[in-house]
């Protein structure tokens, strides 16, 4: 079976505490993964250490198979991208323009850049102000902005790229949140991308995701399909509030 991303024996650890543990999880191709937890679970550190910043102090991370710190730094770059929790770009930069720094790890001549950029900004429903200061947009534009970026950088992966995403809805509203994890599922679906998000939304994670990875107290407490992990009697061990479980008209469920 290939992965996309695998984890194996991995501990994390902080101030000689450890913060996260976690045995075995992985990523196949085309897979949209919902990461749940309450605050403090190690869903943050799980990302920091996914993506080089933080170093496992036992444990090994494989990108396609490979360590993912034997990547170089640029091919890494194209194969794993991550949308952070929020912006600190304070450059008079155009939105456009910040979405075209996610062509750095690739060879893109002008024209091309100048297509991908608009191809991904429309993707994004961000090309109506491609133009506009990107310190000038709200929050949730910056972010859908940024989510651009990451696409484009990640656009000419030689194998499925993974890309990782910090709460992407906590700044959009209702409507782009849903458009925004409609584009997400589309990807990992139809383009193979490996989508990895952390999530605060029980029914949405439930509604796109295809799996879920829930941690809590910096470990992997359960994953499996959506309709399997989050059931009420786990979210009252996990989040100490019990749910009322619906099924819509659709056949979903619903936790409320």
């Amino acid at each position: 079976m290939m992965t996309s991303l695998t984890l194996q024996h991995l501990n994390i650890a902080h101030d000689g505490r450890s913060i996260l543990n976690i045995e075995h999880a992985e990523v196949e191709p085309g897979e949209f993964i919902a990461v749940l937890g309450p605050n403090g679970a190690g869903k943050t550190s799980l990302f920091r250490a996914i993506t080089t910043e933080w170093k496992p102090s036992s444990g090994s991370i494989f990108l396609h198979d490979k360590n993912v710190d034997n990547w170089s730094r640029r091919e890494r770059a194209k194969h794993l991208g991550i949308l952070p929790q929020a912006s600190q770009l304070t450059f008079p930069f155009s939105a456009s323009e910040v979405v075209e720094i996610g062509a750095t790890p690739l060879s893109l001549p002008t024209d091309e850049l100048v297509s991908q950029t608009r191809f991904w900004m429309e993707k994004t429903d961000t090309w109506q102000f491609a133009d506009r200061l990107f310190t000038s947009l709200s929050g949730g534009e910056r972010q859908r902005v940024q989510l651009a970026r990451i696409l484009l950088q990640v656009s000419q992966a030689k194998k499925p790229p993974v890309v990782l995403l910090d709460e992407p809805t906590s700044a959009q509203d209702l409507g782009q949140q849903h458009h925004l994890l409609q584009l997400v599922r589309q990807l990992s679906h139809e383009a193979h991308f490996s989508i990895v998000a952390i999530l605060h939304d029980l029914n949405q994670a439930t509604r796109y995701a295809d799996k879920i990875w829930l941690l809590n107290q910096g470990k992997m407490y359960a994953q499996g399909l959506p309709q399997e992990i989050l059931t009420p009697d786990t979210v009252s061990a996990v989040w100490g509030y019990l749910p009322e479980k619906l099924v819509t008209q659709a056949g979903n469920n619903v936790l409320i």
